[in-house]
Parts: C-alpha cells; sequence; structure tokens
C-alpha cells in the first residue's frame, strides 16, 4: 500500500518548548516512523508545502496545498494524508472537499489535541485510523479521522464538520451523523449516514482569496451590525441554535436594509425546515435567504468559492455537504 502524507504544522507537528507549542522540523516525520515501528506495511511518500500553526491560517495556505495536492498523480496512491491543527481544521476540510469531490481516492485529514509526544494526545490513533480507513477502501473524496475522549476513532464527511465547542478539543459533525467509526482497526459505516449526490461541481483549478470577502456574523444578544465594506460580496448569518435571528430589533432591520442597497445577498445558516418561530417568518420581509442545513464553516467556505454570479449553486449540494433530513 502506497500512501501520501503532506505536513502543513499544527499541533501534530509541534514540540513543547517550555510552556510554549512551536512547530518542529523532525516531529512531523514522527507520525510515520511510529505508524513503520508497529505496522511496517506501508510505503509512505511526504511533501510539505507549508508549515503554520492553524490559527494562523489564511486563503493562501489553503491555495498552496491544493497546488501542491494536485502536483501529484494523486490516482497512483491508495489514499493521501493531510496532517494539520485543530483550530481551522474544519477550514481546510471543506475547502479540500469542495475541490476534490470527484477524486477517485480518499484523503483524509487528521489533526492532535496534544503534541504527539504527550501521553495525552489521539494524534497518532488519529493518523492510524485514516489509514485503516484508507485500507478498508470504504470511499473517495475527502474525510476526517479524529478520536474523541473514551470513544473510538470517528471518520467524518470533511464538509460536515461544526466548529469546536469553547474549551474543547471534541470533534463533531453535523447532527452527529459521522460518516463511521474504526473498531479495532476496521471500519465500520454509519448505517444512519445519509447523503445528497453532488448537483455541481467546482473546477479543480478554483482557488480563494487570500482574505475572505464573506462577512460572516454569528449571533448574539444585544449585537451592533458591523458596516458593511465595498469588498463585501456576500454576508453569512449564523442564527442562534433554533436558526433565529432578533428579526424585531432596529440593528438587524437596518443591516438588512443597508445590504439591499447595495444589493448584497444575505444567507442564514443554522435554520431547518419544518419547524417556525415567529421571528422566522421575517426573513423574507427582511431579504433574509435560509441556506439547506450543512456545516456553517462549510457554508462560508463554499459562498468563498463562489463567484457572485454564481450564488444559485450555493443551493445544490456538493461534497455531500447538505444533511438530508427528509
Amino acid at each position: 500500500m502506497k500512501i501520501l502524507v503532506v505536513f502543513t504544522g499544527g499541533t501534530i507537528g509541534c514540540v513543547r518548548k517550555g510552556e510554549v507549542l512551536s512547530p518542529d522540523n523532525e516531529q512531523k516525520y514522527m507520525l510515520t516512523q511510529m505508524y513503520l515501528d508497529r505496522y511496517g506495511d506501508v510505503d509512505f511518500d511526504t511533501a510539505e508545502p507549508y508549515t503554520v500553526l492553524s490559527e494562523n491560517l489564511e486563503g493562501g495556505h489553503m491555495n498552496k496545498l491544493a497546488d501542491c495536492l494536485q502536483s501529484y498523480d494523486l490516482n497512483s496512491y491508495d489514499g493521501i494524508v493531510v496532517t494539520h491543527g485543530t483550530d481551522t481544521l474544519q477550514y481546510t476540510s471543506a475547502f479540500l472537499a469542495y475541490i476534490f469531490d470527484g477524486l477517485n481516492v480518499p484523503i483524509v485529514l487528521v489533526s492532535a489535541n496534544y503534541p504527539l509526544d504527550d501521553s495525552r494526545s489521539n494524534g497518532f490513533e488519529n493518523f492510524v485510523g485514516a489509514i485503516d480507513f484508507i485500507k478498508s477502501g470504504s470511499g473517495n473524496g475527502v474525510f476526517v479521522s479524529y478520536k474523541n475522549a473514551d470513544l473510538p476513532v470517528t471518520i467524518h464527511r470533511a464538509s460536515r464538520l461544526l466548529a469546536h465547542s469553547a474549551y474543547s478539543d471534541e470533534l463533531h459533525s453535523i447532527f452527529d451523523e459521522s460518516y463511521g467509526k474504526i473498531q479495532n482497526g476496521i471500519f465500520v459505516k454509519n448505517i444512519r449516514y445519509k447523503a445528497l449526490k453532488s448537483e455541481f461541481a467546482f473546477d479543480e483549478s478554483v482557488r480563494l482569496s487570500d482574505n475572505s470577502n464573506v462577512l460572516k456574523i454569528s449571533a448574539t444578544v444585544g449585537m451592533q451590525y458591523p458596516e458593511i465594506t465595498e469588498n463585501v460580496k456576500a454576508v453569512l448569518l449564523e442564527g442562534f441554535h433554533s436558526g433565529t435571528l432578533n428579526t424585531d430589533g432596529k440593528a438587524l432591520n437596518d443591516f438588512c436594509k443597508k445590504a439591499k442597497e447595495l444589493n448584497l445577498p444575505v444567507f442564514l445558516t443554522g435554520a431547518c425546515k419544518g419547524f417556525y418561530y415567529e421571528s422566522k417568518l421575517k426573513f423574507d420581509g427582511l431579504n433574509i435567504t435560509v441556506l439547506p442545513p450543512a456545516s456553517p464553516i462549510a457554508m462560508y467556505i463554499k459562498l468563498w468559492l463562489l463567484p457572485k454570479s454564481e450564488f444559485d449553486k450555493a443551493f445544490l449540494p456538493c461534497a455531500e455537504d447538505f444533511y438530508d433530513n427528509d
């Protein structure tokens, strides 16, 4: 079996120096060496387009990663593993999911909650889980391998990850419906996992601008909305957990009025069909368009990738991003 491992930094490639975690040139190879020492049944090729702590990630980094991957004949490998930091794992995962939706081999992203030389680290287990999944031949496209505390390694669709909760390193898919789990080295698919077939595909050459021109805003109590600058092409609102917004408030009404004057689309993520508070009934009047059930981060990346003239494609499933709740 032949696997390409692409290192990009993050905790999984860091060492502790006093009270500071820093990327280390040798630490990243600890993963492959640990695997070879224990199992020894894989040939690894390696690449390193950049090394960055993932909180410093920008669009240009993700573009470099895509360029690096596309410089290889990926179909000559059984699979690809990409190491990444946890802070922005969901963003790169969604980006790669859209770019490599049609790939015939799996790309699996892995990260770690602690450096590999820390006994609390899940990094090696996540890496082994990724290889076990690749060996199973159970899926193409992009995935994430991650072990939450006291649970087996879980395989997630890369387009369906939710943001981490504050103070937590646990990773979850939308509605907690992952693609499957690794049980004793064997991949077991989640029988409840449902996917909508892609109705469009991004061109593999599409790239992100260095800085996003999508203004993403999360609902808070008593919030003030920012000024809309001329470089913004869309607004993405993330509602409260039930998909609601303070539609009675002057702040939102004034903000939406300004967006309409500028011919700026305003999208809402986090809302589902079939249950409507009174406040939701006002979305149409505010020109707020509700996106299908999906990861808010994936919707942010999707809008970032799409030109304004093609925003209608935001409502079409791609890379299994939409959760089928019918």
